[in-house]
């Protein structure tokens, strides 16, 4: 009926989404589509998973992605068929940054052997690093590299690489004291976002005015 059809829909727009890298906007009906697939002619139901599950790290709050991916019946059933997916799911969600940096290791060549996952493989790991990064960085306000690279399991020297890079292209807050070897964040407050967003908001308005004036006055 116009329900099935629905779900359906929803599905082929998820991949669609996915298919040309709008992450996002796929994780938002990979998850809704969890308990009503029904479109095998476009993959399996354990790959459907792993479609949601991957996405779904990179935009679920912890709570619904406890709800939702970890604690789902759904995704409970096929666990076995993609222990990889959910070890990763698993290990984030435990802050075992550790294991979590092997399982991604384990995982690129499922993704570069998945079609719909396989021309975005750099994109994922880039941002499945940035997620735990970030994830770890939220709980300090400065951290030692040293103290960083131990729960990472990684050398400073390729910690500090990685980090100085997504720092860089402004995908993480924070910043490095190199003589100190210490990690700072510098994550704005509320108050202090809406306050400079304001602002910003509060210059284009009178950009405009003044354009708007210019043109009054020829």
């Amino acid at each position: 009926g116009d329900w099935d059809r629905r779900n359906r829909l929803k599905v082929y727009q998820a991949l669609s989404f996915l298919l040309v890298r709008d992450a996002e906007s796929a994780s938002e009906l990979l998850v809704e589509g969890i308990a009503t697939f029904s479109c095998s002619e476009l993959c399996t139901y354990p790959e459907f998973i792993t479609y949601a599950t991957v996405t779904n790290l990179l935009y679920l709050k912890r709570t619904e992605l406890k709800k939702s991916i970890i604690d789902g019946s759904e995704v409970l059933q096929v666990s076995k068929e993609i222990p990889v997916v959910i070890q990763l799911a698993n290990t984030l969600y435990d802050c075992d940054y550790k294991a979590y940096l092997h399982t991604l290791v384990d995982l690129q060549p499922h993704l570069v052997a998945n079609r719909y996952l396989q021309p975005h493989v750099g994109y994922l790991l880039r941002e499945l690093h940035v997620l735990a990064f970030q994830q770890f960085l939220d709980s300090y306000q400065s951290v030692t590299l040293e103290s960083m690279a131990k729960s990472f399991g990684v050398g400073t020297e390729f910690l500090d690489v990685q980090l100085s890079r997504f720092i860089a292209a402004g995908r993480l807050t924070a910043k490095i004291d190199k003589y100190g070897g210490v990690v700072e964040t510098n994550r704005p407050d509320w108050k202090n976002a809406r306050y400079q967003d304001m602002i910003q908001k509060g210059d284009l308005l009178l950009n405009r005015i003044q354009k708007l004036g210019r043109v009054v006055d020829l």
